[in-house]
């Protein structure tokens, strides 16, 4: 299969994030009709945090894929991660929320 180069760094990145973990934010919104208008009831904002996933890991350190990464960009990640996993001990393994937040 042959990839352009934009779009393999692109699916390498993807790959990256998967295997680093990361947060993602779901809103779920209700709404009722009055007068034949929609109107906003509630809106319910969670976060989440996504744990590392091992199978990407494993993709990236054994796939030749992972070559065209370089080194910088390593160790870029490895100094972000560092960080987040200090931040993350510092705060007990919150981000100062308790993942959800509810706003009406």
């Amino acid at each position: 299969m042959n990839l352009k180069e934009s779009e393999q760094k692109r699916l390498i990145k993807s790959l990256m994030k998967k295997a680093a973990g990361y947060t993602a934010t779901e809103t779920q919104e209700e709404f009722t009709y009055s007068e034949g208008e929609a109107v906003l009831v509630k809106r319910k904002i969670t976060t989440k945090d996504v744990p590392p996933d091992i199978t990407a890991i494993k993709m990236l350190l054994s796939d030749e894929t992972s070559r065209s990464v370089s080194l910088a960009e390593l160790e870029n990640e490895r100094e972000r991660l560092v960080d987040e996993f200090i931040k993350n001990v510092k705060t007990g393994g919150k981000n100062g929320t308790d993942g959800c937040e509810v706003q009406d």
